[in-house]
């Protein structure tokens, strides 16, 4: 099984691909061409997933898992890891819930751009050798969305991946309407 960072690069080009039509170099507003407009955005999907897996690495092994935490990509194209104190102490549903309304306020202020929400679930998939799923749901204010899973088992206090799944998700950040309220 290969550790999660193996794949960021070649999903991350596959999807900017797929995801990135030219209205995104209009909607931005400036000059830029459609493959600058990509590229950027591809480059903070990985700078935020990279900060994201170290910020998890140690923990995930310790715990079994890890509380939800978001990497965002601010305006000022800075990447920062965003941890809810009093979320640690709340279920994980929960605390997922409270990050996304956390960053929701935080894209209403105009503070960010891109986010990466980190979190660890039950494995979906039945059929699986692995209980738990890294899930990793990135956003961009420019459209692009996915949601990464990558199963995992702690034997012996080490993490083995299995071969992770990218899938399209729905905005649950970025999508605020000019005028409207976020989307409940």
């Amino acid at each position: 099984m290969r550790n999660p960072m193996y794949f960021v690069k070649e999903i991350l080009a596959l999807f900017t691909i797929l995801a990135i039509t030219p209205c995104f170099a209009a909607a931005q507003g400036s000059e830029q061409s459609d493959k600058e407009v990509k590229q950027m955005i591809q480059t903070q999907f990985e700078r935020m997933y990279e900060r994201g897996i170290e910020n998890l690495s140690d923990r995930i092994v310790l715990t079994g898992g890890v509380k939800p935490f978001a990497v965002v990509s601010d305006t000022g194209d800075n990447v920062k890891a965003i941890r809810i104190r009093q979320a640690e102490a709340m279920p994980p549903e929960m605390a997922l819930e409270v990050l996304r309304r956390s960053l929701i306020a935080l894209v209403k202020k105009g503070k960010i751009g891109a986010t990466a929400i980190f979190y660890t679930a039950d494995n979906p998939n039945k059929n699986s050798n692995a209980d738990k799923v890294l899930v990793v749901e990135m956003e961009h204010i420019f459209g692009p969305t996915l949601a990464q899973l990558v199963p995992f088992t702690i034997n012996d206090g080490k993490a083995t991946y299995g071969e992770q799944v990218v899938v399209d998700m729905e905005k649950q950040i970025f999508n605020i309407k000019v005028g409207e309220e976020a989307a409940e």
